[in-house]
């Protein structure tokens, strides 16, 4: 009998027990995407990945922070600078932060083939030109003051060109630009990814090929109600949002990649990202060539951003339907002449001209530019 009234106390303080835990509040575990973000899940799981690319961008920031100390008279080493842009040929180069440093992921393999020597020789030409230590001028490498604005100082090569502007803004478009739009939006058009998920991961090929290019525009999921963490062309599309409405580029890229997911076509939002992402370039090279004629005058204002014109021009070499040919870029850096010391109002009036022609900017935007 005691027994028996042992087991009915236990039995019952088990079933106390477990009314109480069933009683309990279960933690909700599902990652909740935040309205307005470029965000989607599946099963409860962000699907959203690209940190290869934020590697990469972080990479060329790094890059840019090295060449930068040239303007303070610092010699630039070019095998550091070529080591940066390989990565050590993809082992890790130690000129790198931990934050840049994946030996996976390097600038140069997914630079634009024909363009790779190039960006390789102006490393050389740079490491030979920073070894002047008299200031710069026409015939003469070397660190130019502003005249108007003596906190401003760049280094330029015996003709005006300033390799960190050449080679940042350039990788911008070689790398980040052409793997946007050539290789993840294109292929994505011409259905060449898999709408399956991938082995152990939850998104699809289509998915995460298309998070991809956005990831190399260097905008927060959040943009543009945050425009705090945007860099490279992130930058220069909320620069020239007032004018050309670039900003809407988010809302293409969240409306294109929800179709993805939804297995609808997305061409017609991929069209407007394209469309988008070219007057980014296109109105910055107006931008900076606008900026050149109101400091014609001060050499060190007017060769840098004559020198990152030259480069957006560059940039405009990709983007299947909205490219101006290698020919026609090279017309457009022509009009520049090959001596910026030199160069004139009307030359790059000729520019602005040529540009406007062959581009998607209106006339009626230049001068807000």
């Amino acid at each position: 009998m005691k027994l028996h009234k042992l087991l009915l106390l236990i039995g019952l303080i088990g079933f106390i027990a477990s009314c109480d835990k069933d009683d309990d509040p279960i933690e909700e575990t599902e990652f909740t995407c935040p309205s307005g973000d470029y965000c989607f899940t599946r099963d409860g799981e962000n699907t959203v990945a690209f940190g290869g690319q934020t590697t990469r961008l972080n990479q060329l920031e790094e890059i840019t922070t090295y060449m930068k100390t040239a303007n303070q008279g610092e010699q630039i080493d070019a095998v550091k600078l070529k080591d940066m842009f390989s990565n050590a040929d993809g082992t890790g180069s130690v000129h790198f932060s931990d934050e840049s440093n994946d030996p996976s992921k390097q600038l140069k393999s997914k630079c634009f083939l024909p363009m790779v020597s190039v960006y390789e020789d102006w490393m050389d030409d740079f490491a030979a030109a920073s070894t002047s230590t008299t200031a710069g001028s026409n015939g003469v490498a070397g660190v130019v003051v502003s005249t108007t604005n003596p906190s401003k100082q760049y280094f330029f090569d015996e003709n005006g060109f300033e390799h960190i502007q050449l080679i940042e803004k350039g990788l911008m478009g070689d790398v980040f630009y052409f793997q946007a739009m050539e290789t993840y939006l294109q292929r994505t058009l011409d259905g060449n990814y898999s709408a399956s998920i991938v082995d152990g991961k939850n998104y699809t090929e289509q998915e995460h090929k298309f998070d991809e290019a956005f990831g190399y525009l260097g905008i927060p999921v959040d943009f543009p109600a945050n425009t705090d963490d945007i860099r490279f062309h992130g930058t220069y599309c909320n620069s020239r949002n007032s004018v050309l409405g670039t900003n809407e580029i988010a809302t293409y890229f969240f409306n294109a990649r929800q179709k993805i997911t939804n297995g609808e076509n997305p061409a017609t939002d991929i069209d407007q990202i394209k469309l988008l992402w070219h007057k980014i370039n296109a109105g910055t090279a107006i931008y900076y060539l606008n900026s050149a004629k109101n400091n014609i005058d001060d050499d060190a204002l007017r060769n840098h951003v004559l020198s990152e014109a030259y480069a957006f021009i560059q940039n405009l070499t990709h983007n299947t339907g909205y490219q101006l040919t290698p020919a026609q870029v090279t017309q457009a850096q022509d009009f520049l002449g090959n001596n910026y010391y030199e160069t004139t109002q009307s030359m790059i009036d000729d520019c602005i001209e040529f540009l406007v022609n062959n581009t998607e900017i209106e006339l009626i935007d230049v001068a807000s530019l």
